[in-house]
C-alpha cells in the first residue's frame, strides 16, 4: 500500500508556498502536435509520483513547455536506471539526492527522496548525518562520491578524485554518475526558481522521526524507477 507521506500533505502544515508556482496547462491549451509529449509526462508523472504532491507541483509547470518536459522526464527515467544498467547502485543515486538537497539548501525533494533512499538500503545514519551536517557519520565509501558531487557543483572536479571515481565506477560508471549529478543540480534549481513548495526542517524532522519509528511506512524499492 502506497503511504501519502506526512510532511507532503500535513494537515495545517507550515510548508513554505511561492506565488510563482505555474499551473499545468489543460490538454485543451495544448497544441495538437505538443500532445504526445503533454500526455507522456502526465502519464509518467501520475504512475511515478501520484496525481498531487511537489513532484506533480513541478512537471506541472514543465507542461507549459511540452518538449521538454518530456525530454526532462525522459532523462529522469535514464538517470533512475543505473542499477539495471550496471553502472551506479540505486542506494548511490539516492545518496546523491540527499546530499545535493542539502548542499544546495533546498528541502523540496526530500519528502520523496529520503523514503526513497532507506528503501533502496541507503543507511539511515548516513541519511541523518548529511541532513545534520555530521560528516563523520558516512563511510568512506560514502563520503567518496558525496566529496565528488560536491567538486562538480563548485566547478571544482580534481584529476585526483575524477581517478579514484573510474576506479570505482570505470569510465562508462563514471561518465553517468557524473550526469546524474549535473541532472540532480538542474532538478534542484529548476525546483526552487519554479516555486515548487519547500517544507520546513521541522516538518523534515518529522517525516525522519515517522520513518525512524515505523509509523511511516517505506515505498516500493522498484515504484519510482521506470
Amino acid at each position: 500500500m502506497r503511504v501519502v507521506l506526512p510532511s507532503q500533505h500535513p494537515p495545517g502544515h507550515d510548508m513554505r508556498e511561492f506565488s510563482r508556482l505555474t499551473r499545468p496547462p489543460s490538454a485543451e491549451e495544448v497544441a495538437p502536435e505538443e500532445l504526445p509529449d503533454y500526455n507522456s509526462v502526465v502519464e509518467r508523472t501520475s504512475r511515478i509520483h501520484g496525481p498531487e504532491g511537489s513532484a506533480a507541483k513541478y512537471f506541472g509547470a514543465l507542461l507549459n513547455s511540452p518538449p521538454l518536459a518530456a525530454a526532462l522526464a525522459q532523462l529522469a527515467t535514464r538517470v533512475r536506471q543505473g542499477q539495471l544498467r550496471g553502472t551506479y547502485t540505486d542506494a548511490e543515486r539516492e545518496l546523491m539526492d540527499i546530499a545535493l538537497a542539502v548542499e544546495l539548501g533546498s528541502n523540496a525533494i526530500l519528502p520523496i527522496h529520503i523514503p526513497d533512499a532507506l528503501a533502496v538500503g541507503v543507511r539511515s545514519e548516513a541519511v541523518e548525518g548529511l541532513l545534520e551536517h555530521r560528516e563523520h557519520a558516512l563511510t568512506p565509501d560514502e563520503r567518496e562520491i558525496v566529496h565528488y558531487a560536491r567538486q562538480v557543483v563548485a566547478g571544482t572536479v580534481t584529476d585526483e578524485s575524477y581517478a579514484a571515481l573510474r576506479s570505482r565506477f570505470g569510465d562508462r560508471g563514471t561518465v553517468e554518475f557524473t550526469v546524474l549529478i549535473g541532472f540532480l543540480l538542474m532538478t534542484i534549481r529548476l525546483w526552487q526558481a519554479l516555486g515548487v513548495p519547500e517544507p520546513t526542517d521541522e516538518e523534515i524532522g518529522k517525516l525522519t522521526g515517522g520513518l525512524r519509528s515505523g509509523t511511516v511506512a517505506l515505498p516500493d524499492p522498484a515504484a519510482r524507477i521506470g
